[in-house]
């Protein structure tokens, strides 16, 4: 937990890195990042994350419903951070004042943090090895389900240059910008410590099932994301060939990874 917990933080921090570096022609160029991500996470739910959730339960479907209900409700908060949209706010003397913590978008960052600890819950496999009798150390690399890492990786670094992008717009310090990314990259560890509490303290009977639900239900976080960054509008709705290449490599990788 430790290890996957350092890789989110690094992960946060490098995207809010690649936007200090790249400025606005990384922003210009996110969309063929998000495709990429977008395509390959769509890859590993259905080739990964719903075949194992479907082989434990026949309720893996209405959990992924739950799931992709939910993450609607997140965006609705949020406005679209986690699939790289941010709205600009209209500039006036309120933006020469003083910086106060007030000012922060309070309501995004709570959801961001909520759905960056949702779909963190699943990365620990604790299925084949709750009750095992083995004592599991912080690099207890076989208990790392490495695809939903990999996949959360990829989401997280374009999520976390908009972050950035957004904070920059609305006058942030670019010191309590760096402090809302290091908390958003936390966010995760959140997720994993409440999940392991919950399984360390199921029978064994459910010990199999509370997972499996759980895959299902970031599965449907992770559709509308992946979805959503594919489909929704981009300029006059183009899905143009940059972003079909990008596409299809994401899918291309997926097969590579999970096949």
């Amino acid at each position: 937990m430790i290890l996957t917990a350092l890789i989110f933080l690094a992960t946060a921090l490098l995207g809010g890195w690649a936007f200090v570096l790249l400025g606005q022609r990384g922003m210009d160029n996110l969309p063929i990042i998000l495709s990429f991500g977008g395509s390959f996470i769509i890859g590993m739910c259905f080739l990964h994350l719903v075949p194992e959730a479907y082989d434990v339960t026949h309720l893996a479907g209405l959990f992924v419903l739950v799931g992709f209900l939910l993450q609607g409700l997140l965006e609705f908060l949020s406005k679209g951070i986690e699939h790289g949209h941010y709205h600009t706010h209209e500039h006036g003397s309120h933006c020469d004042q003083p910086f106060t913590l007030g000012r922060l978008p309070w309501a995004a960052l709570i959801s961001l943090g909520l759905h960056a600890a949702l779909e963190s819950m699943p990365v620990m496999d604790h299925d084949h090895h709750h009750h095992d009798g083995h004592v599991h150390g912080p690099l207890a690399l076989d208990m790392i389900d490495w695809g939903l890492v990999m996949a959360l990786v990829l989401h997280k670094v374009p999520v976390a240059m908009v972050l950035m992008a957004m904070m920059q717009e609305q006058h942030v310090p670019r010191r309590v910008a760096w402090w809302v990314l290091v908390g958003f990259g936390l966010s995760p560890l959140v997720g994993m410590l409440a999940f392991d509490g919950i399984v360390h303290g199921l029978t064994q009977e459910w010990v199999a099932l509370f997972p499996a639900c759980a895959q299902a239900f970031v599965v449907g976080i992770l559709l509308h994301i992946g979805t959503t960054v594919l489909f929704e509008a981009g300029d006059g709705h183009a899905f143009n060939r940059e972003k079909l290449v990008a596409t299809c490599i994401g899918i291309a990788t997926s097969l590579l990874a999970f096949l």
